[in-house]
């Protein structure tokens, strides 16, 4: 069912212990709900997935900070999910705003899982991967030919099907994105002033990060040492794979979702 809330547009599926979604910059949340729903099983879990601000059908903040865009967010979540305990999950950028909110409801916060994410905002602070392309067939552009160019520049595996997922999953948020805010954020106030505060999240935050091996936007060795900082955390580099690694390995993704979900299902059920 989609929704509104002050400017961000979500849309809700199914009941249970609740999971926000934040999607990459310049993506929308068809880029997580069209990839999570056909492939994980959410039983007992409610998905809400929100357009960040200025992005899908959500509106731009008032300034183009991210300060105001983790507001946004912070707002959101005290008037959607309330006291109740939520998962998080967060991609590229919006796992970059998934750590800030993890930091400031850690006490909430069940689990925090995310794929590629922005460690350091500054572009200039990051450790990046070298991205190689791995051409499995020829590939039919009928539609879409005009992206193509940044699909292979963004995605490692070369398939028709990761075509296929890349027109599903990406070009309907660059299509919709506010170019000009988000041209803004990134040239003034990308970063959060609180940033180096994220590293510090509670010791027994549970914690899943994924990063592809071959990622060039924000690089893999940094998120890495994030799992050292929690005793509840893990996660995996993974081969074959860059910054849309959802698309570059959607079962491996979806098998550590699953293994998350799975924990606090069995969890939840010894507790009571």
């Amino acid at each position: 069912m989609k929704m509104e809330f002050q400017g961000l547009t979500y849309e809700v599926m199914g009941e249970g212990i609740p999971i926000v979604f934040l999607h990459g910059l310049y993506l929308d949340r068809e880029s997580t709900m069209f990839f999570f729903e056909p492939q994980v099983r959410f039983n007992g879990f409610k998905r809400i997935y929100i357009d960040l601000p200025g992005m899908g059908s959500s509106i731009a903040t008032p300034s183009a900070s991210a300060n105001s865009i983790f507001d946004s967010l912070k707002n959101f979540i005290v008037s959607i999910v309330g006291q109740k305990k939520f998962i998080l999950f967060g991609h590229s950028y919006g796992a970059y705003m998934a750590q800030a909110l993890a930091h400031h409801f850690q006490s909430q916060v069940l689990f925090l899982f995310m794929t590629c994410p922005v460690i350091y905002a500054d572009k200039d602070r990051r450790i990046l991967g070298k991205h190689i392309n791995i051409s499995e067939e020829k590939i039919s552009t009928d539609k879409n030919k005009e992206y193509f160019y940044d699909f292979k520049k963004m995605n490692v595996v070369l398939n028709q099907k990761s075509w296929q997922d890349y027109q599903n999953l990406i070009i309907p948020g660059l299509k919709k994105a506010n170019k000009n805010f988000l041209s803004q954020l990134q040239d003034d106030s990308y970063s959060l002033s609180f940033e180096n505060d994220l590293h510090h999240l509670n010791s027994k935050t549970a914690v899943c990060i994924l990063v592809g091996r071959h990622d060039q936007v924000v690089g893999y060795e940094q998120q890495l040492k994030l799992i050292e900082l929690s005793e509840s955390a893990e996660g995996a580099l993974v081969n074959k794979a860059g910054h849309n690694l959802m698309i570059d390995q959607p079962g491996l993704v979806s098998f550590y979702f699953e293994k998350m979900l799975e924990s606090l299902t069995k969890a939840q059920l010894t507790s009571n």
